[in-house]
């Protein structure tokens, strides 16, 4: 019988060594991620995700789809070739209410005659520095054309919104900021919204989203401890607060090219893209402001012989001709034209005012330097010409 005890013993002593040895390396990890969080804790690679408040992802609620969080920046680098634009390191953000422009103040200062640009990533200029961005030419142009009124311009772009999200932006976060005068930039992405098969409110349909899967849920689960996030940093060498944000339009032109080409033409929904800019002109109207719209713009059927490499909008799974996508991106110019029409609002037919060419963009849609510009020297003089922005400080008054 002892032989047996003796190693009943044995048995007993080496599962008590292998828990003190787990105990011992669960208690130094746990020391060392309760020092990680107290004098060096890391951010978490996936903030966006898992929609962490402040995060580089829109802040998103049940009335305002998407925006950008108060006091949100990050620097920008456009890639090797990207037309119109250099490579050195550009400063993107937004100030206290998370608009791209001078800080706001609430309630609006006596004199101060407020814009607001409403659109997608078009106005956004993301690529483009805080000073190089449509909004911000715009201001500095209306200034030069009206000395002494006291313009301020404020850019509610954002990548991807639709006009639904256009609606609630104004409606929700613009309406009550004492807005004088709106613009409406908007089409591409209610274009997009439509070829991608979006409902009639264009909203986006949660089965389009890719699947995490269960490797993808563990990340996000592990991610909210600091050993982990440690690990990420060393494998991937991602740092969320010091990393520069590079565009790979590149890689997604040559994407869509290697997709099959079709002949069928892209789906569209003009008639909710036209209520929405109804609710947008009504909105503005209800609340004192004067609207404006303007139409979109794109290099599809281009004659630039540039333009062509640098596509990459359209569907994910197919490549439609240029032809049709100009001719869907039309319909919606057509539609804005009649909403514009109906209101008695102003359009600047951007479509038919600058060029197809590489010399103002640098992809499908987007405004390299000098699109920008170009851009917001036409508005200004059309906001000028139209009564839109009085041209002296007199007018102002007497217009209030």
């Amino acid at each position: 019988m002892e032989p047996k005890a003796d190693a009943v013993s044995l048995g007993r002593s080496r599962w008590t060594g292998v828990r003190l040895a787990l105990g011992s390396v669960l208690a130094t990890l746990a020391v060392l991620e309760a020092g990680m969080w107290i004098f060096h804790p890391l951010p978490d690679p996936y903030a966006a995700l898992k929609g962490t408040p402040g995060s580089p992802r829109f802040t998103h609620s049940r009335y305002v789809p998407s925006a950008y969080p108060p006091h949100f920046a990050m620097d920008v680098r456009a890639e090797p070739g990207l037309p119109g634009i250099d490579g050195r390191p550009r400063r993107f953000s937004v100030n206290g209410l998370g608009y791209r422009g001078d800080p706001l103040a609430v309630p609006k200062p006596t004199g101060e005659l407020r814009v607001f640009v409403v659109g997608g990533s078009t106005t956004e200029c993301l690529y483009l520095a805080d000073a190089e961005a449509l909004t911000a030419v715009l201001q500095a142009r209306l200034r030069a054309l009206a000395p002494g009124v006291d313009v301020r311009v404020y850019g509610a772009g954002k990548s991807g919104d639709r006009s639904f999200d256009h609606v609630a932006m104004v409606a929700h976060r613009i309406a009550h900021l004492q807005p004088d005068v709106i613009v409406v930039f908007a089409g591409i992405n209610d274009v997009l919204a439509a070829i991608r098969r979006r409902d009639y409110l264009m909203r986006d349909d949660p089965g389009d989203a890719p699947p995490l899967g269960h490797l993808g849920g563990l990340k996000l689960l592990a991610t909210e401890l600091q050993l982990p996030r440690l690990v990420h940093r060393a494998l991937t060498g991602y740092d969320p607060q010091t990393v520069t944000i590079v565009s790979d339009y590149r890689k997604n032109a040559a994407h869509l090219r290697a997709l099959p080409l079709t002949r069928r033409a892209p789906r569209t929904d003009v008639v909710p893209y036209a209520e929405n800019l109804r609710s947008l002109a009504g909105t503005a109207r209800a609340n004192g402001a004067r609207i404006v719209f303007m139409t979109q713009q794109t290099t599809w059927s281009s004659p630039d012989p540039r333009a062509a490499p640098w596509h990459w909008m359209g569907s994910d799974s197919v490549r439609y001709r240029e032809t049709a996508l100009d001719s869907a991106m039309s319909l919606y110019n057509a539609a804005m034209r009649r909403v514009a029409a109906e209101q008695g609002a102003p359009v600047l037919d951007l479509a038919r005012t600058v060029p197809k060419s590489m010399d103002y963009f640098y992809d499908d849609v987007h405004f390299n330097v000098r699109g920008a510009a170009t851009t917001a020297d036409l508005l200004a003089r059309f906001l000028i010409d139209r009564a839109v922005i009085p041209r002296t400080p007199a007018a102002t008054s007497a217009a209030g």
